[in-house]
């Protein structure tokens, strides 16, 4: 008879743990788009066996991903996170047999409109999605003309940008409360690159708990802001890991102004 929708939803809100696809190519959740409806999708497992046999499905075709379980407690902060990412659809795997289900029907969205804009956390979500999608394509082992609309998604991804405010740390020193300074990370070939966030929660991954005071900036003015010693800006180093030069946020800083 198949898996039917109800016991879908009950198993995706009172399971005592499940398991999620992860792309190596963004450490976030792997994203597949529905080929009829266009639902931007995430792949959920009760079972272990199941989520490795989808994963070497995939690395069949170069998306190398890894399994990530998550406990019952934390399923409301996973539903939320993959609200902020700009999914709308679980594709649940339950003892072999696959559903789809929305993932408004499992998990209710935090109304953020009630919150004061100026206390309203920093979500982007649909350049979070865009940058998922073209990394998540961009670094696939397979030949340039293999890779499936490519440029297709650059170019929605540049324009979100070019959309998107972002949140930049900032602090001083402890005796020299008027002074500024910007942290930086340094690539994996010693480049400086100046970290930039998307929202709330990659900025949080970034911070680990440290305190900093935090500027909000849409993207139109990154250009001015890129400190002398940095290569490029990074966005979300700890998620989709985009590097963004000087030159190309001068670029993609125009198409504001074209708008």
């Amino acid at each position: 008879m198949g898996l039917e929708l109800a016991k879908a939803v009950e198993e995706l809100q009172e399971s005592p743990f499940l398991f999620m696809a992860i792309s190596k190519a963004t450490n976030l959740p792997f994203i597949t788009c529905d080929k009829e409806t266009y639902n931007d999708q995430v792949w959920l497992f009760n079972r272990e066996e199941d989520l490795g046999s989808f994963g070497k499905k995939m690395y069949e075709e170069s998306y190398y991903l890894f399994g990530m379980k998550y406990e019952n407690k934390d399923f409301f902060k996973l539903y939320g996170t993959l609200y902020a990412i700009g999914v709308n659809e679980l594709v649940y795997t339950s003892n072999g047999e696959t559903i789809k289900v929305a993932l408004s029907d499992v998990a209710t969205r935090v109304d953020l409109s009630k919150i004061d804009p100026k206390e309203r956390p920093l979500f982007n979500e649909s350049l979070q999605l865009s940058g998922i999608y073209f990394m998540q394509e961009l670094r696939r082992d397979v030949e340039e003309s293999q890779k499936k609309n490519l440029r297709e998604i650059e170019e929605e991804l540049a324009v979100n940008l070019s959309r998107a405010e972002f949140l930049i740390p900032m602090s001083s020193p402890e005796n020299e409360p008027d002074k500024v300074q910007v942290p930086y990370i340094k690539s994996n070939n010693g480049d400086v690159l100046q970290p930039i966030f998307s929202d709330l929660m990659e900025y949080e991954k970034f911070a680990n708990g440290k305190k900093y005071r935090v500027a909000k900036v849409p993207f139109k003015e990154l250009p001015g802001l890129l400190i002398s010693e940095a290569k490029a800006f990074v966005v979300n180093p700890f998620g989709f890991n985009l590097l963004v030069d000087k030159e190309q946020s001068e670029k993609i800083a125009k198409l504001c102004k074209d708008k």
